[in-house]
């Protein structure tokens, strides 16, 4: 029992002085902290007016960005929509051209081959007709 107590009173020691560190290095720490914060309050204080200000140019900036992005998406749309239009067109008119081509190839007046190209059939007396006339002038008198 004689031992254990000097090492009780050494480890007290020990710990009292650590201790005694630690808090005289936080005091510290905490003491320059609480002077330096008003210095510190001020420094921010003078600089967030400029920030302020180059914020609100960049705010700024990027606004008119957006409006210049938006004016020209609205023309993009605009465009495509009047593309869009002319497609349309050029479909209906394609429709029409294949309703003649097609109307012709079942009258018999052309022949469109396999590969694409047209015969025009030589039929005198359904070409006369198609157009109204008679088989013997071709012009619709009668001599």
């Amino acid at each position: 029992m004689k031992k254990t107590f000097p090492a009780v009173i050494a480890a007290l020691l020990i710990t009292i002085c650590l201790a005694g560190g630690m808090f005289a290095v936080g005091g510290n720490s905490f003491l320059n902290s609480a002077s330096a914060a008003p210095a510190a309050t001020q420094a921010v204080s003078a600089q967030v007016l400029p920030v302020d200000q180059s914020q609100a140019a960049l705010i700024a900036e990027y606004q008119a960005r957006e409006t210049q992005y938006q004016a020209q998406i609205t023309d993009a749309a605009s465009q495509i929509t009047a593309a869009n239009q002319q497609i349309a067109l050029a479909n209906q008119q394609i429709q029409q051209y294949q309703s003649l081509v097609s109307n012709l190839q079942n009258s018999g007046l052309i022949t469109v081959g396999s590969d694409g190209t047209v015969t025009i059939n030589q039929q005198q007396q359904g070409l006369f007709s198609f157009f109204g006339g008679d088989d013997q002038g071709g012009n619709g008198e009668h001599h």
